[in-house]
């Protein structure tokens, strides 16, 4: 009888912490935003292959800039 009541025990445990978990579920993004974020992250990954050809000061200046021109796209991007 104790075993069949610590089964069902665990087995509700586990189905309660189960259920929460499937409602966190992340909410799809329009096809707009999608298109947005690919363009902004192929922008970024052209300007960090351009920055990547200088040397010292001006490199890490364009990276810093293509990174933030990057983060502003994304931020603009419609949701």
């Amino acid at each position: 009888m104790r075993r069949i009541l610590t089964t069902a025990a665990l087995a509700l445990a586990l189905a309660a912490s189960a259920v929460p978990g499937m409602a966190k579920r992340k909410p799809k993004h329009s096809p707009e935003h999608v298109a947005a974020v690919k363009k902004c992250q192929d922008d970024y990954a052209a300007a960090a292959k351009d920055a990547k050809t200088k040397k010292g000061k001006e490199r890490s200046a364009a990276l810093k800039a293509a990174q933030k021109t990057r983060k502003d796209c994304i931020a603009a991007a419609p949701k």
